[in-house]
């Protein structure tokens, strides 16, 4: 190979070198900002995610109707945060919904109904509003909490609204994301035996307390 030769392809080597660094400065801003904005999770729900293996009691067999959820939650865009950024996510009203709607595993007739349908003349409608849904960790446990406000309407109209407070927690096995959407179903599927309790009471027309807090613990006793 010529001295020419050498000095030509040395050349072109080095425009090739700094055409790859260029373009790796040049997505570096792209990437970080993704990385910053988080990843997006997906908010599946899952009946038999749960701390401990107990089965759902019989509670009822009332009709239950149940209206869309609505997302009331302040922020709408995340469920928390995990190792590499946010988790974002999309509305989360259809989870709660599917989850509401295996109160019928306790054995109410449960059906989907619009916001606007008026209450069962023979049962109860369930107007659930979601104001928190969020993960945090500590070490290697995974918290999770929801809280809902549920408005039960009769044929006479609303009979009554409450408050209900779940929590969950597992442990961070593998760092997935996934673990997080895991531990949120944890925190439903806690309320929804509470929720099946209420509405023994609440389907004959009677009030329940104004507020509950549900944990792995299940129901007190």
């Amino acid at each position: 190979m010529t001295k020419t030769t050498t000095l030509i392809a040395g050349f072109a080597a080095l425009l090739l070198g700094n055409a790859a660094m260029a373009a790796t400065t040049a997505a570096a801003p792209a990437s970080a900002s993704a990385y910053e904005s988080g990843e997006t999770v997906e908010m599946k729900y899952d009946a038999s995610a749960a701390e401990a293996s107990a089965k759902p009691f019989r509670a009822g067999s009332c009709k239950l109707q149940i209206a869309p959820t609505v997302d009331a939650r302040q922020n709408k865009e995340t469920v928390g945060q995990w190792m590499k950024g946010a988790l974002l996510v999309g509305d989360i009203a259809p989870w709660m919904n599917e989850g509401l709607s295996h109160l019928r595993d306790f054995g109410y007739a449960v059906s989907m109904t619009n916001a606007d349908t008026a209450p069962a003349t023979d049962g109860v409608t369930i107007h659930a509003s979601v104001t928190r849904a969020y993960t945090w960790q500590i070490g290697l446990k995974i918290f999770s909490m929801v809280v809902v406000k549920a408005e039960f309407l009769d044929r006479n109209g609303v009979l009554q609204q409450k408050y209900y407070r779940a929590h969950g927690d597992k442990t961070n096995m593998w760092g997935a994301k996934d673990e997080y959407v895991t531990t949120l179903n944890y925190g439903l599927n806690n309320l929804l035996p509470f929720v099946a309790r209420d509405l023994q009471s609440l389907c004959k027309g009677q009030k329940v307390d104004a507020y509950s807090n549900a944990g792995p613990d299940g129901l007190p006793q």
